[in-house]
């Protein structure tokens, strides 16, 4: 049986903790970092970490608008810590 993967956004933070997580429950999981890994998700974690060093990261890797645009299409998300604070944003 297929399982959809589940994107764990992997660019500052705790990401290899709800990784783990994941896949201790089941979950196909993908470590997000670049837009192209993000195309392939059915879902995405945002984990805590230090919000201001994220949102920076999301500029330089060119994924804050394609997470925007996948969001605003309806993607499921999930954001614990600073990655709640990020997507309240």
């Amino acid at each position: 049986m297929h399982r959809p993967t589940i994107g764990v956004l992997a660019l500052q933070g705790d990401y290899a903790a709800h990784a783990e997580r994941l896949r201790a429950v089941g979950a196909s999981i993908r470590e997000v970092r670049t837009p192209a890994q993000l195309n392939v998700v059915v879902a995405l974690v945002v984990p805590g970490g230090e919000s201001t060093t994220m949102s920076n990261l999301l500029g330089s890797t060119e994924l804050f608008d394609p997470i925007a645009d996948r969001l605003g299409d309806g993607m499921p998300v999930f954001g614990t810590c600073a990655g709640m604070i990020l997507l309240a944003s």
